[in-house]
């Protein structure tokens, strides 16, 4: 799977949620299709250029497209939708507690 590939099966699945389906498309609305991915992909790049992701990133292909499906998501709901980092940052930070605190040790 390429990082174009997973960026476009990434937008499909997000749009399967009714609230991001219409931030999506008023993010289409805002930037035009080929605008948008073009920015995604920029946003991508620029993390991978960062050098940590590559091996956790695209050892597969299910890796790579929950990936791409985190920046979708990350990139609308600051960019289009006007949550700030930090709060974004807070819950996820509770959700990834929830799930850990939920999880068996076996």
């Amino acid at each position: 799977m390429t990082l174009l590939q997973a960026c476009r099966d990434s937008a499909k699945i997000l749009q399967r949620n009714p609230e991001l389906s219409a931030i999506y498309r008023d993010a289409v609305r805002r930037y035009g299709e080929g605008e948008l991915y073009l920015t995604l992909m920029d946003l991508m790049t620029k993390a991978y250029e960062g050098g940590a992701l590559e091996e956790a990133v695209f050892k597969n292909p299910q890796s790579l497209l929950s990936f791409c499906c985190g920046a979708w998501i990350q990139f609308l709901l600051v960019e289009v939708a006007g949550v700030k980092k930090v709060d974004l940052h807070a819950v996820a930070r509770k959700i990834f507690k929830e799930i850990h605190s939920n999880r068996s040790l076996h």
